[in-house]
């Protein structure tokens, strides 16, 4: 037994370190906190959550938010005002960071959702809530919480409103997965008139909290801005999927017209969507492992290959194709893919190539439209025109600078 525990000693180095040998009691607990320091449980905050040693602080608010696609914001539940907001409203809303910093939340949203938001934000006691009942006992719990403990209970926020797009220009560079969302969800409310704002609709869900945070010190300005605020809320804000039937055809809403796949860099499917059987008639396992050259028009194989060579380079953006692809009834249907890759964030290597595959003939033509066949038309290519007046290659990078 000795032996045992002078040789975890001599393993363990803050017992090591010491000056004389500590006795076995000490031993064993220097031999459980270094065990827990080494698998990682030691890396957690005043409040027992959980963060990566191997993470900052701002690469685990990144990741939190792009895997949210959203943004974090807070806002003071008394006066409205927007006391933080994170870098990532940009891509989702069009908005610089500078310009929602300080300014009014009421601002920023829909004239007929303010009410909704002052709603939101208040933290007084409703007494029309009624009596608690009890679901254990089946009575009526005595009214012998505190304020405090009321307060907690409703601490909770979730809801839905319509925020204002800004017209900040986005360069190419920055056009991320999140802005490839915001493109697709963000026509839920139609298109805006001229001179009237665009707005899409945001599902907000946060928490109450009290304000300025324990122990945290405001300067003197900050204090002043925020005199008589004692509460504010602590949200993320994320698209919320809309849809338009007014501007979709009834009878194709059952219908999908598009599905996701993921492909390695050589174009060969790892994942496919199972929305795929309908989209065009192949079963996932019937795609898997193969590339998807395999599937691409002959005249279309060279453009489709060097769209997926150039969005490796682009590390990032969103680059479109259009090509015809192979069915299972044998049939070749015009095809536009959108594709961006992910990248590893500690090594910055491109683990996979994501393409979303929309079917344009059901999205965008006529269903008793016969679809072009090999010989009926040229290939898609630069400066040209497809069949339903799109280019071939909507890009970001131009492969025309391939």
């Amino acid at each position: 037994m000795t032996a045992y525990i002078t040789e975890l000693s001599d393993m363990v180095p803050t017992c090591s370190a010491l000056a004389r040998k500590p006795d076995k009691l000490t031993i064993l607990r220097m031999a459980v906190s270094h065990m827990k320091s080494l698998r990682g449980s030691g890396n957690t905050n005043a409040d027992g959550s959980y963060k990566p040693s191997f993470l900052t602080d701002q690469e685990l608010k990144h990741l939190i938010l792009e895997a949210a696609d959203g943004f974090l914001f807070v806002v003071s539940c008394e006066t409205g005002r927007i006391v933080y907001v994170s870098d990532s409203v940009t891509p989702v809303l069009n908005q610089l960071q500078s310009e929602w910093l300080g300014s009014s939340l009421y601002d920023q949203l829909h004239p007929e959702d303010t009410e909704k938001l002052r709603e939101q934000l208040s933290t007084a006691e409703n007494n029309s809530t009624g009596r608690m009942l009890d679901l254990k006992t089946g009575t009526v719990k005595k009214e012998s919480q505190q304020p405090s403990a009321k307060m907690s209970m409703g601490a909770r926020r979730s809801f839905i409103c319509r925020m204002r797009c800004g017209t900040c220009p986005v360069e190419p560079v920055s056009m991320n997965r999140l802005g490839f969302l915001r493109n697709r969800n963000r026509t839920g409310l139609g298109t805006a008139k001229d001179g009237e704002p665009q707005y899409v609709v945001v599902h907000c869900t946060g928490y109450i909290k009290s304000w300025p945070p324990a122990g945290v010190s405001l300067a003197d300005d900050e204090a002043d801005n925020n005199q008589g605020s004692r509460y504010c809320l602590v949200a993320i804000g994320r698209l919320q999927v809309t849809c338009c039937p007014g501007e979709t055809d009834p009878n194709s809403l059952s219908v999908p017209v598009e599905f996701i796949s993921r492909h390695n860099c050589l174009g060969i499917f790892t994942f496919v969507d199972h929305r795929c059987q309908s989209a065009v008639g192949y079963q996932p396992q019937d795609l898997l492992g193969k590339n998807i050259l395999e599937f691409a028009h002959p005249e279309d194989q060279g453009l489709l290959r060097d769209s997926f060579q150039q969005v490796v380079k682009l590390k990032g953006q969103v680059l479109s194709v259009m090509f015809r692809f192979r069915s299972k009834s044998r049939e070749w249907i015009w095809m536009r893919t959108s594709s961006f890759t992910f990248q590893n964030p500690f090594s910055e290597e491109i683990e996979y190539i994501i393409c979303t595959n929309v079917n344009v003939k059901n999205s965008t033509q006529d269903p008793h439209t016969p679809t072009p066949s090999p010989g009926a038309s040229m290939p898609p290519s630069l400066g040209q025109s497809s069949p339903n007046g799109r280019p071939a290659v909507l890009s970001p990078g131009q492969l025309a600078n391939r």
